[in-house]
């Protein structure tokens, strides 16, 4: 039977207390999130690379006519640029992502962010509480500072910071290449879950991603979701 990875602990280990204190000096940087309809209260982002190094902009596109860049305030933060440059492979949109106290992210899935997809995102908590409930699927996570976690975000996942103090991660997306496959098959299975591969998406959620898709608005993923349209159309007309 197929598996799929649903999430895994990496062997990575990083001071997260400086890399805290890099993000503390830019306080006054953090952006709203964008996708303001998968969450409600304060969920702010401080982007490290994003598309032409647009410090304004912390928004993940998910295609191949984006070219990521680092920002301006990765150049400030060497502790977190030597944390990424960890990893021997692309790197594309990275970001310090702050889920405040109170803040909760809806249950979501993310269309493609997985290893069997090509594309794995990384998180290295860098402050957090016993009050956060990370879910992938119905599995809670409590990663820790200074941990290195990959979660399976194509799958569905919520999250919520009931706590009192921020939930802070540094957040790296990165292709998957021979590195990464290496890194994935070597490392140790405590700490990793694999699951059966899924079925395919319901009818409402395949219009969720053509709708995701559409408000990215760049040609490949009008295209993607062009294309799931008619699929969806024709598979309707035909059941």
């Amino acid at each position: 039977m197929n598996t799929i990875i649903q999430y895994l602990k990496l062997p990575f280990s990083f001071n997260a207390d400086v890399m805290l204190q890099e993000v503390n000096a830019l306080q006054e940087n953090w952006l709203m999130h964008y996708n303001t309809q998968d969450y409600s209260g304060e969920w702010k982002a401080i982007p490290m690379r994003s598309v032409g190094g647009n410090t304004n902009n912390a928004a993940v596109m998910h295609d191949r006519d984006s070219i990521y860049e680092d920002t301006l305030y990765l150049q400030m933060c060497p502790a977190i640029k030597s944390a990424i440059n960890s990893f021997q492979c692309e790197k594309t949109s990275v970001r310090v992502l702050n889920l405040r106290s109170g803040a909760i992210v809806k249950e979501h899935s993310d269309p493609g962010l997985s290893y069997e997809e090509g594309e794995v995102r990384i998180h290295v908590p860098l402050c957090t509480n016993e009050g956060v409930e990370f879910y992938v699927l119905e599995d809670v996570l409590f990663p820790k500072p200074g941990e290195c976690w990959y979660m399976n975000f194509e799958l569905k996942h919520r999250l919520s910071n009931n706590g009192i103090t921020d939930r802070i991660h540094l957040v790296i997306d990165c292709v998957v290449n021979d590195w990464v496959r290496e890194l994935f098959e070597s490392a140790t299975v405590t700490d990793c879950k694999k699951i059966p591969k899924p079925a395919l998406f319901s009818e409402e959620e395949e219009l969720r991603i053509i709708e995701q898709l559409q408000q990215q608005g760049s040609p490949t993923a009008l295209q993607i979701a062009s294309d799931m349209k008619a699929i969806l159309h024709n598979r309707k007309s035909h059941g």
